[in-house]
């Protein structure tokens, strides 16, 4: 086999085959690992597609209806008619879905004619392999991460600004939280070691419920960092282990024992009326400012169980307008991954006497809260007025 026949030379083509061979590679487990997956863990792809408006917009609609479990039935008389319930209106935000790019990656003329050396030393395995490894990966670590970051920021602050990245910087929209949702810690802050800081939490569960009129299973969510920095010294919290240890073993936990961070968290889920706490851990990488996390701070999470709401997504513009009206001197070849909403664009464009062969991923996607009326964020840095 020629080099020029190769599957390798076929990722850049445009037709059937070259996009079979890109999504061959996109969806091998061998070649491509799935890192910084925080993300679907709290949120669910949209099955479907939101439309793009004649001004090149795609605006979602969250909705969301107040639940309700009822309630007594009415004593009648004999074939007496029934009391019409309110129906209790829905409440809604809209936002436009943002366009995304990571990185480009460029192979010039040398490196290219470099790979036909090792095609003719190796063959056409080591250079997909490599593409993956050294190209590909990093596409999708690019759009996983991003759609972490967004994820972890909307859950924690209740809107979503995308402030990291190179490119437009903005405040993108704000979920229709109820203010009343944004609450303080209870009597003491979490990081006072004598604050009762389980029986706080009980508290505000029961205090929202009640509110609300409904109970459902819900979760806190907080960082492992606050764990450790915030559960562990607290007293109630060592009190509380201690006693679950003495009742387990027979015998009392000593200080030269000590209470450990498994021990802790073993605890920490049978205290009686607290909701299961779920360790929030995701970080992301910036070319400007470094490691960084879009969990904010200070703060801790109740809500009602399972995926927090959607990754709302869009068509990319890109395939349909450079197919049709792309320069016919290039070449372009289109395939998706991650559910359909990283789409990787292979081009071969022409820089002065050379071709040049580049990789780019594209994404139009963004997470939404679905349960915005139930979820709750508590500043533990602030007391109780």
């Amino acid at each position: 086999m020629k080099f020029h026949d190769s599957n390798y030379v076929k990722l850049w083509k445009m037709g059937r085959e070259g996009r079979e061979i890109l999504d061959t590679i996109l969806k091998d487990p061998e070649l491509l690992r799935a890192n910084h997956t925080f993300w679907t863990t709290k949120f669910a792809v949209d099955p479907q597609i939101t439309p793009t408006n004649a001004e090149g917009e795609a605006i979602f609609k969250s909705t969301m209806r107040p639940l309700t479990t009822g309630s007594l039935m009415d004593m009648r008389a004999p074939l007496g008619d029934s009391i019409v319930e309110d129906k209790k209106g829905m409440a809604y935000y809209t936002g436009v879905i943002p366009d995304f790019i990571t990185k480009g990656t460029v192979e010039k003329a040398t490196e290219r004619w470099h790979k036909e050396k090792l095609f003719d030393q190796f063959g056409d395995a080591r250079l997909i392999a490599m593409y993956a490894t050294d190209v590909l990966q990093s596409k999708l670590d690019s759009a996983n991460q991003t759609l972490s970051h967004m994820g972890a920021y909307l859950l924690s602050h209740g809107n979503l600004s995308y402030l990291v990245g190179q490119g437009i910087q903005d405040n993108l929209y704000k979920a229709a939280i109820p203010a009343e949702n944004f609450d303080t810690a209870g009597t003491g802050v979490w990081s006072d070691k004598t604050t009762k800081i389980l029986t706080q939490m009980v508290e505000k569960e029961e205090k929202f419920k009640e509110k609300w009129g409904v109970d459902m299973p819900m979760q806190w969510e907080i960082t492992r960092k606050q764990f450790r920095e915030e559960f562990m010294p607290n007293e109630q919290v060592i009190a509380w282990v201690k006693h679950l240890y003495e009742i387990k073993n027979g015998v009392e936990l000593t200080t030269a024992l000590g209470v450990t961070e498994d021990m802790a968290i073993e605890a920490v889920a049978k205290y009686p009326g607290l909701s299961p706490i779920v360790f929030i851990e995701e970080k992301q990488n910036d070319l400007v400012l470094g490691t960084v996390s879009g969990w904010k701070e200070g703060v801790a999470v109740l809500r009602p169980s399972g995926y927090a709401g959607y990754i709302r997504h869009t068509s990319i513009l890109d395939d349909e307008i450079f197919t049709k009206f792309g320069n016919k001197a290039n070449s372009y070849n289109f395939s998706k991954t991650l559910n359909g909403l990283l789409t990787i664009m292979n081009s071969t464009v022409i820089n002065g006497n050379f071709q040049e062969w580049h990789t780019d991923g594209m994404m139009a996607a963004i997470p939404t809260l679905d349960e915005f009326l139930y979820h709750v964020i508590i500043d533990t840095t602030e007391a109780d007025a």
